[in-house]
């Protein structure tokens, strides 16, 4: 009989064993492995190729392997130490690569022992193993992949392409798009709120940039975030690049002078401190939720984890965020932790960022877009 031969993608070579383990189960033998290349919204993945061999064959080639080696004898005693290579030595950087890769691979293996049989208990079908081993490979969370593939087989049964499509149908559903943040019609005010250190700054001055090249409208900035040092001379400097006002607020009677003042601006973008309490949560939304008709962006990396993601969805539930905004997505060990957050939110996702340059690496996307970017493009 030929053997199942099959290849998978992740991240990282962890999550790519994980995926063969899931699959394939404990016996997988690997073929080979590669590095591809990430497209826009994705970095480099490991791509594996392993093989399954049938039942009966098993046996026949553990006979072919060949005995193991009798026991060495003590060794001799140590002869004189030779000299030492020149320390840019092609052979000696070739032993030290291949003995990190060896480590490399050992630490893989031992962290995915775990995963595998976590994958094997579940005791899904083979579409559904395969459509869990890839959700779970691009960094989605365990239980949620479960969820989605469990749901996926009562629409697509057995099939494996039937129940991938559904799989991709039921993260359209759970991926909604909207309007770019920078294409608006009337005025409008929008506060970015969020951990410190996701790029809450950084993303409304791409968000201001897009603004004031694609609809010339009339943008200026307000800061609150008078915690973080240097917070609001970061924005005053992205605001004199552009050359756009930037006001700071630092309570509620401010707060509404100086938007009082930016009445005739057509985008006003509120950056705000990160805080790590609820109780600092709930005293941010009584201020940020003063202002008339202002939509609140809550901004999230990526990039974290999804215990991470989870504590900051019940951090900024008082807020009750009206958007989601997604930032270094070229940090993420996996996509699969936007639909992580996106679920937990619940909200519509505005944009997503990619890198540091403004403002090219700010992106509003579809649905299809996003479900690809979970997903990937390519069918099982």
């Amino acid at each position: 009989m030929t053997p199942t031969v099959r290849t998978f993608r992740a991240p990282d070579p962890t999550s790519a064993l994980a995926a063969v383990k899931a699959a394939l189960g404990p016996e997988a033998v690997i073929l080979a492995t590669r590095t591809v290349d990430g497209g826009l919204f994705r970095r480099a993945e490991v791509e594996i190729t392993a093989a399954l061999e049938p039942a009966g064959a098993a046996p026949a080639a553990r006979a072919r392997r060949p005995a193991a080696a009798p026991p060495r004898p003590p060794p001799l005693p140590a002869a004189p130490a030779a000299p030492a290579r020149p320390p840019d030595d092609p052979l000696q950087d070739e032993l030290r690569r291949l003995r990190r890769s060896v480590e490399e691979t050992r630490r893989a293996l031992a962290a995915v022992t775990l995963e595998a049989r976590a994958g094997r208990e579940l005791q899904l079908p083979p579409a559904g193993a395969d459509a869990y081993a890839r959700l779970v490979g691009r960094g989605m969370e365990p239980a949620l992949a479960e969820g989605l593939v469990r749901s996926a087989l009562e629409l697509g049964g057995a099939d494996p392409g039937r129940a991938w499509r559904a799989v991709k149908d039921l993260l359209g559903e759970r991926l909604v798009p909207c309007r770019a943040p920078w294409l608006h019609d009337g005025r409008r005010v929008i506060a970015a709120v969020g951990p410190t250190g996701v790029g809450k700054t950084t993303t409304l001055a791409k968000v201001a940039a897009r603004a004031l090249l694609e609809t010339r409208k009339r943008v200026a900035f307000v800061t609150v975030d008078t915690y973080r040092l240097g917070g609001a001379e970061q924005l005053a400097r992205y605001a004199g690049i552009m050359e756009v006002p930037v006001l700071v607020a630092r309570d509620r009677g401010e707060l509404g002078r100086a938007l009082e003042r930016l009445s005739d601006v057509d985008l006003v973008l509120l950056d705000t401190a990160g805080h790590a309490s609820v109780e600092d949560v709930e005293r941010q939304a009584a201020l940020v939720r003063s202002v008339p008709r202002v939509q609140l962006h809550l901004t999230v990396s990526a990039a974290a984890g999804a215990l991470e993601l989870a504590a900051v969805a019940d951090r900024y539930r008082a807020l009750a965020p009206d958007r989601l905004v997604l930032t270094k997505l070229d940090e993420a060990a996996g996509p699969g932790s936007v639909l992580s957050a996106a679920v937990r939110v619940c909200r519509p996702i505005a944009c997503v960022t990619n890198g540091q340059r403004v403002p090219e690496d700010v992106h509003a996307l579809g649905g299809g877009e996003l479900v690809d970017l979970v997903a990937g493009e390519d069918a099982p």
